[in-house]
């Protein structure tokens, strides 16, 4: 591109970036102040505790199915039956690791002033490795028990729905059949989930507020728990811009608020975070979670939080939507994905110079040639599918209805390796198939040509920006908005030095891909079984198939960017070319004169 046209270029850079930094002036964001009027908190900590320790030692064992989970509700009906609540269960069946379970929620309901309801949830089973739960979710039980007891003495303006969730550990099942099939949930304006206090000392709270595939939380809701937290002493640490981006993004939940959220019911979930986070990320989902863990004073700033989100709750609007970018100011739903498709505008404007630029170079045999070698390089991993999935069939993968393994569960730690070896041995030999096929097909098609391939490889970019930017536009900015990019931006290397620079460029552009995948391993702590992970994801639907193909198609794409930084720049194939290859110097090569620029 000459100066004027980069010049347009680094404007459109400007302009996106600009119209980021100044999106919050141009909206209404009153609705999410709040200040949460002055009130004591009836929480007793001292009560809740021995709830707690009276619950885990009782059941210390409540994975879904089991006996002894299903005792535990008994205990839970006989308490909440006793404060004067309506009782009720709601059933599900579940299969795990291939084996029919059936669920069972627990939920306790008071009717208030006026027809509405919100509702506290808390899951009370816990996962396989697990003893007691006491962290994980014994305090969540003990603080959304007491709570109801609170509750139970006076009058309310809106009903109270306490539900006991089961098979949470398992993709939050139970919260999933409450959200789609409990009669009443229309009638429920807000959700509170409490899922585990902290172990020791109490130093934050953490919000979590992604849906599960679908939906975030409110800022009117995030603001109100933001809000009782300082009003305790306590900070909060909550998704923000870029991890804010990432949640919406990824869209998966890892707590109960997850389901209802999907299903356009206003949520929240509160974490406790421990001042010692290493020992409390040591016995989660341990042998080592046990009520000697629990904090009394700890416990009681978790539940007095609880108590004044719920009361607060007896007033506020019904609005969905909004992107926190720092503490009180967000952007509306509606100025988003505008504030998305507008970040295509840079990619658009380089793609319509090299049109201009290098049409001559778009011949039809140097189109297909570059047409062939992504397929080639797409199908294999597009393929990769397919074998998970007749793995899946075949029962070698463990069944799951939802998610795979909850974190620490052995079938993490213990990959399948014949179901690994057997997907990467499908993905080679699909890859050595198309290589020899496009070699094949090359002999009849001319030499590559660097900037026919580039403007082939940017229309096919085009197609996938839109396509992800319909499904999902988070995903969409979120993991290819930097290699678009820098992948359009990237110009043709001259000198050895000049190409491994632009590949590192390249391969630099998927660094939020690369984080994303740490973050992840770390988060359920598997370090390299991220790989495993990811066939169970596929295979039990967590991952979306079309997600999978959106992003295949991204790392093709990325693969021959890497690829024609080998090309040439000469015209290779047209008349021009083919009557110079005649002259007294056939052997000379057509190349630019002019320096290659940055795009």
């Amino acid at each position: 591109m000459n100066s004027g046209q980069a010049t347009i270029v680094w404007i459109s850079f400007a302009l996106v970036i600009f119209a980021w930094v100044a999106s919050p002036w141009g909206e209404n964001i009153n609705e999410a102040l709040w200040t949460l009027p002055p009130l004591t908190p009836s929480f007793d900590e001292n009560h809740a505790f021995r709830i707690i320790q009276e619950y885990v030692t009782r059941y210390p064992r409540r994975v879904l199915g089991s006996i002894e989970s299903r005792q535990s509700t008994g205990y839970l009906h006989q308490y909440l039956q006793k404060l004067g609540y309506q009782i009720s269960y709601s059933h599900f069946e579940a299969t795990i690791a291939g084996r029919w379970q059936v669920g069972r929620n627990v939920l306790a309901f008071k009717a208030g002033q006026n027809p509405e309801t919100v509702a506290v949830v808390a899951h009370y089973d816990t996962a396989r490795t697990t003893y007691q739960g006491a962290m994980a979710n014994g305090s969540g039980v003990g603080v959304m028990l007491e709570l109801a007891r609170v509750f139970s003495k006076s009058a309310t303006y809106r009903g109270l729905l306490f539900i006991a969730t089961d098979g949470t550990e398992w993709g939050m099942l139970g919260a999933r059949d409450i959200a789609r099939n409990y009669p009443e949930r229309e009638r429920i304006v807000a959700v509170l989930s409490l899922d585990h206090g902290s172990s020791g000392e109490l130093k934050a709270i953490s919000l979590d507020t992604v849906g599960q595939f679908g939906g975030y939380s409110p800022p009117w809701l995030r603001e109100i728990a933001r809000t009782a937290s300082f009003m305790e002493g306590l900070s909060v640490s909550g998704p923000l811009r870029l991890s804010e981006h990432l949640d919406r993004a990824f869209l998966v939940s890892w707590t109960d608020q997850g389901p209802f959220l999907k299903e356009g019911i206003p949520a929240i979930n509160l974490n406790g975070v421990s001042k010692d986070e290493r020992h409390a990320r040591a016995i989660y989902h341990s042998a080592n979670d046990t009520i000697d863990n629990l904090k009394v004073s700890s416990i009681g700033k978790f539940g007095r939080v609880a108590e004044r989100i719920v009361r607060m709750l007896a007033e506020f609007p019904a609005s969905m939507g909004c992107f926190r970018l720092h503490d009180q100011i967000f952007v509306s739903s509606r100025t988003m994905p505008i504030l998305h498709y507008l970040t295509l505008l840079p990619f658009a404007i380089i793609l319509y110079f090299h049109v201009r630029n290098h049409a001559r170079s778009l011949t039809f045999r140097l189109v297909a040639r570059e047409l062939t070698a992504f397929a080639g390089t797409v199908i294999p991993l597009l393929l990769i599918y397919f074998p998970i999935r007749l793995f899946h069939r075949l029962r070698f993968i463990p069944e799951y209805t939802l998610y795979p393994a909850t974190p620490k569960d052995p079938m993490l730690d213990n990959p399948s390796w014949p179901v690994v070896s057997g997907v990467v041995f499908c993905g080679i030999a699909a890859a050595i198939i198309c290589y020899c096929l496009v070699r094949y097909i090359g002999k009849h098609l001319p030499r590559p040509e660097y900037y026919a391939s580039k403007i082939v490889l940017l229309s096919i970019f085009w197609v996938l920006l839109v396509a992800a930017l319909r499904y999902n536009s988070y995903w969409a900015v979120s993991f290819l908005l930097l290699p678009a990019w820098v992948w359009a931006a990237v110009g043709m290397g001259q000198r050895v030095e000049r190409r491994l620079a632009n590949r590192f460029l390249i391969l630099a552009a998927g660094i939020v891909y690369y984080v994303q995948v740490v973050l992840l391993a770390s988060k359920i702590q598997i370090g390299w079984n991220i790989f495993w992970y990811g066939i169970m994801a596929l295979s039990t639907g967590l991952f979306s198939l079309i997600g999978y193909m959106l992003a295949t198609a991204a790392v093709a794409l990325g693969i021959r960017f890497l690829a024609i930084q080998s090309h040439g720049s000469g015209v290779v194939a047209s008349k021009e070319t083919t009557a110079k290859a005649a002259s007294p110097n056939p052997g000379l090569r057509s190349f630019s004169a002019k320096p290659a620029s940055f795009c």
